[in-house]
């Protein structure tokens, strides 16, 4: 679709002439309109220089500059601007000329409006055609960019997430340099519980344009993906000659998005780099190293580079060896609901980390992941609440980027599901005995033995005996006993039943069994309680 009037020129000696020319033109029909009228040449080539023109209807013959120079020079300066030549029938031979120089089309004076107008369509649809591939091509260019960008960075997930070995085959993108390496820029939030993730998505793209933009003066190739958590990867290759060109272009991107930061108050950003690598199979090992280099800001600060060679070697420490080693503890105090005896196994969990220098400390972030993972496979909760939580605080854990940090979520957040646990345990097991004691409430006037309640309930006799003792503080004879004299007092006070009846009512068939069960837990035998509420 059109984005802009046609723009036209009128070169006409006679002013009233050039006048009348724009009087007759339908501008509104062609979508077009008039920058001016001038009346030489001269003047109009100073226009075409300044402004730019979609058509030129000129006079041959003109003072300072005739038509045909004019339309000579201005070819040199816009190869497609349109021309429309004016003539009269003694100026033929120039009419002739002027096609020479390329001229679309001419007019005879006296002028005729419908022959005016007629030119002017023929000139808007050669405009709209040549407009519309224009729009095509440039869409069609986008589309391949867009298309080849999809490409680089899918190829780039595909490497980061394959464990099978990459085979130059396999490329779909070319990468021409004698060297690869692997970067991972990861923002951290200085508080996971304030995210946004429109603004993440905004900062990710202009820091993936920044960073592509520096790289790109000395790379062959860059690869630039995104993945989650915050984590930007970026692949690309070069000649060795550009080794210390790209140690200080790292360093720019580190500034550059420092810079960018500063503006906002919810990232910390820290560069992991992977080690160089001349072997195309080998790439995604510089990619590993690259985050494996990044994991270590939790022990060695963020804002910073970390290069993949300065971490400790030999001495990584599987994440599954700790957790086998605390296994036993860990299963204890989620099976006893113990917060605290939890709190201390994450405690010892850590303080190898916090008391050496000497490790690499990206596995911190793994112990998190394997504790967690343990956690919710023994815990009781739903599976899909299990898997939302377990993932919510995996992600939590990739964005503390101190020790502390990282120790404290998990002390909060497992202790807490483990205190949510230990409720719902509770309030599951005194359900039989809430149970029981609404069937007690409405069935307190037959006969009820524990063994037959306890059926009711599904639980086994001495089970419920103790549990019930637990969760009310008595035992359930004398429960039921309460709750039949408080009836009992109910009905002396308020009905003129015998008391024979009101026993039998409560569930004693014997008047005088009553009487000795309501004194003895009243105080009073029933026939003084009733004067004395009468």
């Amino acid at each position: 679709m059109q984005k802009r009037k046609w723009q036209v020129l009128i070169v006409e000696d006679e002013f009233r002439i050039g006048m009348l020319i724009k009087h007759l033109i339908r501008w509104d029909e062609f979508n077009m309109e008039c920058v001016d009228v001038v009346d030489n040449g001269e003047s109009a080539f100073e226009l075409i220089q300044r402004v730019p023109l979609d058509i030129v209807i000129t006079d041959i013959r003109m003072p300072k500059m005739n038509g045909l120079d004019l339309i000579s020079k201005a070819r040199e300066l816009h190869e497609e601007m349109k021309f429309i030549v004016i003539s009269g029938y003694k100026e033929f031979e120039y009419a002739h000329r002027a096609l020479q120089y390329g001229v679309d089309d001419y007019l005879l004076k006296p002028i005729n409006e419908n022959e005016l107008n007629k030119v002017m369509k023929k000139l808007h649809t050669e405009l709209m055609e040549k407009y519309q591939q224009s729009i095509e091509q440039m869409e069609m260019r986008e589309a391949v960019s867009e298309s080849r960008q999809i490409i680089k960075r899918d190829f780039l997930k595909n490497i980061i997430e394959q464990e099978d070995e990459i085979q130059p085959e396999d490329m779909r993108v070319p990468l021409e340099g004698e060297i690869y390496r692997g970067i991972d820029i990861k923002l951290d939030y200085v508080d996971y519980n304030k995210h946004d993730k429109k603004q993440d998505k905004l900062t990710v793209e202009r820091i993936t344009s920044s960073v592509e933009s520096i790289l790109q003066t000395e790379a062959e190739e860059v690869l630039i993906c995104e993945k989650e958590n915050l984590h930007i990867y970026c692949l690309f290759n070069y000649d060795c000659s550009k080794t210390k060109e790209i140690r200080n272009r790292i360093s720019d991107i580190l500034s550059s998005v420092k810079e960018y930061l500063m503006g906002f108050e919810q990232y910390e950003v820290t560069i992991g780099v992977g080690t160089e690598r001349t072997e195309f199979s080998e790439i995604r090992f510089s990619i590993r190293e690259a985050n494996q280099a990044v994991g270590n800001r939790i022990k060695l600060g963020v804002g910073r580079i970390i290069y993949a060679e300065s971490i400790t070697r030999g001495r990584k420490t599987d994440s599954a060896d700790f957790i086998d080693r605390y296994r036993n503890d860990i299963l204890t105090s989620i099976e006893s609901y113990s917060r605290e005896k939890l709190e201390q196994c994450i405690n010892q969990m850590y303080s190898e980390f916090m008391l050496r220098d000497d490790l690499d400390f990206s596995v911190c972030y793994e112990l998190a992941e394997a504790l967690i993972t343990l956690f919710f496979e023994h815990i009781d909760m739903q599976h899909d609440e299990s898997r939302s939580v377990r993932k919510g605080l995996k992600s939590n854990c990739q964005h503390c980027y101190t020790i502390p940090a990282l120790k404290s979520l998990l002390k909060e957040s497992l202790g807490g599901y483990l205190d949510a646990s230990r409720e719902a345990m509770e309030a599951e097991s005194a359900k039989p005995i809430r149970q029981a004691q609404q069937y007690v409430d409405e069935h307190y006037g037959e006969k009820i033995v524990l063994e037959d309640l306890a059926d009711i309930v599904g639980l086994n006799p001495v089970y419920f005996s103790v549990l019930f003792k637990k969760e009310t503080g008595i035992n359930f004879s004398a429960y039921l006993v309460n709750i039949r004299m408080e009836k009992a007092k109910e009905m002396i006070c308020d009905t003129n039943e015998t008391i024979a009846a009101i026993a039998e009512s409560v569930g004693y068939k014997d008047s005088r069994y009553f009487s000795q069960i309501f004194t003895k837990t009243v105080g009073v035998k029933p026939a003084l309680y009733r004067k004395l509420h009468s």
